[in-house]
């Protein structure tokens, strides 16, 4: 069983490294520059003290990054802006510790950044080989997430280690498509429109729909799953502006009035699709 330390103490590596701990994987190490919150993460994975195979399975806080040399996998969760820095930093660290040790066989080590946006951005130095650990999903620490709904993109240059990352993902009981960073990159533009565009909206009709907002839930949860049932959300759109129905329209438009941004918002996307559906308002 390969084992894991993590770059980061965020909304990532926290979520990651808990399931990993959960299902025994041994994360090793807890590395970033915020003390106090990579101590307090190793806390919280001690929990899980031993492995499933009551082996046992410790979770340490290191300033130290070549402390980070000892796992088969380092995972970077940390800003897309850091990553190049930190990868240097890692190479840096790594020929260091290694011109002053003595000449032996040296240990493949697998970097991987868990970004959608960033292109693997090295090539394998030495025994250092860098890859992508992608997580499509939304993750944070308040909300818990079953892991084998997140789906993993994955990136790498060679096989062997394509064969640990599919590993890693499998025990986690998750799903996986290798890709390359192009295609990456325009499945995370698209999970923006899917999460972050969505929750935006989601905010504005929360302040809209007061103090009824909550009866909006069942309603947010059939759109999705309907648009996905019907593989093409354009074959099940809904609402005032695909049948064209100026009355209505105009009657939101008065109901919000007093709502610059939801009014803003509103006409706009209403435009978009009377365009799109060839209606005129």
């Amino acid at each position: 069983m390969h084992t894991v330390s993590f770059i980061g103490t965020g909304n990532v590596a926290y979520r990651l490294s808990l399931a990993f701990k959960q299902r025994g994987i041994l994360v090793k190490y807890i590395h970033g520059r915020n003390h106090e919150e990579g101590a307090k993460l190793a806390g919280i994975l001690n929990k899980f003290e031993y492995n499933l195979l009551g082996e046992k399975n410790i979770t340490q806080y290191s300033n130290n990054i070549t402390d980070l040399f000892s796992s088969d996998i380092i995972l970077l969760t940390v800003s897309d802006a850091a990553i190049h820095e930190v990868e240097n930093n890692l190479i840096a660290a790594y020929r260091s510790l290694n011109q002053s040790q003595e000449k032996g066989e040296e240990k493949k080590l697998i970097v991987a950044h868990t970004s959608g946006a960033n292109p693997i951005t090295m090539d394998n130095i030495h025994n250092l080989t860098f890859a992508v650990f992608y997580p499509l999903m939304t993750l944070s620490k308040i909300k818990p997430v079953e892991m084998k709904l997140v789906p993993f993109l994955l990136e790498t240059h060679d096989k062997s280690t394509e064969e640990v990352l599919i590993s890693l993902v499998n025990q986690l009981g998750s799903e996986y498509k290798i890709c390359n960073s192009d295609e990456r990159l325009k499945t995370h533009a698209s999970a923006v429109f899917i999460s972050n565009f969505v929750n935006y909206l989601t905010g504005l009709a929360f302040k809209a729909g007061a103090p009824n907002q909550m009866f909006l839930m069942p309603l947010a949860l059939e759109t999705v799953r309907k648009a996905f049932l019907y593989e093409d959300p354009e074959k099940v759109q809904t609402g005032p502006a695909v049948r064209g129905d100026v009355s209505t329209i105009e009657k939101h438009l008065n109901v919000l009035k007093d709502m610059p941004e939801q009014r803003e918002v509103y006409e706009f996307l209403t435009d978009k699709i009377l365009k799109k559906y060839n209606k005129t308002k």
